[in-house]
C-alpha cells in the first residue's frame, strides 16, 4: 500500500466523531483463524484457507466450526492449491451435513480489479442469497487483504458503512482496489445508473 493510499483511509477515518468510527465485530466475535475478521454477523473475510503441507490443523475446519457453509475463493486458477475437492471430506470428518457446503470460485488477479462490474454483482449476489438464507460466507483471496477488501467494501455499500471500515490500514490492498470501491459507492447511490467502474 502506497504512503498516500494509507494516508487517504487514515484521513477518511480521522472524519469521523468517536461514535461513527466503525467497532470491528472481532471485539465481540473470536476470529475462527488469525487472519480473519467479522464484516457482519453473516460474513467473514479471511485468508486463504487451506495449507495441504499442515493437514492437521486445517483452517477450514475452524471455519466450518464457527459455521461457514458458504466459501467464496477469489484466487486465480493455479495461484495455490485448490481446496474444493477437500471440503465436503473435511465436513463431513466434523458431522457437517456436506449438502449444505457451497463453494464459489471468482477469479480475480492478485493485486487487481474484477474483470467487470458484472462479475463484483455475481459475488455480491452469492453473499445477498446467502444472508436472506441466514448463512455465514466466508470471502477469502490470498492474503484476506486486497481482493477480499475490495469484496468487503462492495458488499458494506448497502449498509454505508464501508469507507469506514475501509479506511482502516490494511483494506483494501492497492489505491485502484480502494478506488473501485469508492467508484462503486457512487454507482449504488445513483440507482445503479450507467457508473464508468473502470476509468
Amino acid at each position: 500500500m502506497t504512503r498516500s493510499t494509507r494516508f487517504r483511509k487514515q484521513r477518511l477515518l480521522a472524519k469521523l466523531s468517536p461514535v461513527e468510527r466503525p467497532s470491528p465485530l472481532t471485539a465481540v466475535c473470536p476470529r475462527p483463524i488469525p487472519n480473519s475478521y467479522w464484516a457482519t454477523p453473516l460474513l467473514l473475510a479471511c485468508e486463504y484457507p487451506w495449507t495441504p503441507k499442515n493437514p492437521y490443523k486445517p483452517k477450514l475446519d475452524a471455519l466450518l466450526k464457527a459455521g461457514v457453509r458458504t466459501f467464496i475463493d477469489l484466487t486465480e486458477c493455479g495461484e495455490l492449491c485448490p481446496y474444493s475437492n477437500v471440503l465436503s471430506a473435511r465436513a463431513a470428518l466434523l458431522g457437517i451435513d456436506t449438502e449444505c457446503i457451497e463453494y464459489h470460485n471468482f477469479p480475480i488477479r492478485d493485486r487487481s480489479l474484477p474483470n467487470s462490474a458484472e462479475q463484483m454483482s455475481a459475488v455480491l449476489d452469492v453473499l445477498r442469497d446467502n444472508e436472506n438464507r441466514g448463512r455465514i460466507s466466508a470471502v477469502h483471496c490470498r492474503g484476506g487483504i486486497g481482493r477480499t477488501g475490495m469484496v468487503i467494501g462492495c458488499w458494506l455499500v448497502q449498509s454505508d458503512e464501508a469507507l469506514q471500515i475501509i479506511a482502516k490500514e490494511w483494506i483494501p490492498e492497492t489505491g485502484p482496489q480502494f478506488e473501485f470501491v469508492q467508484r462503486w459507492i457512487r454507482k449504488e447511490r445513483s440507482g445503479g445508473a450507467e457508473y464508468n467502474l473502470f476509468p
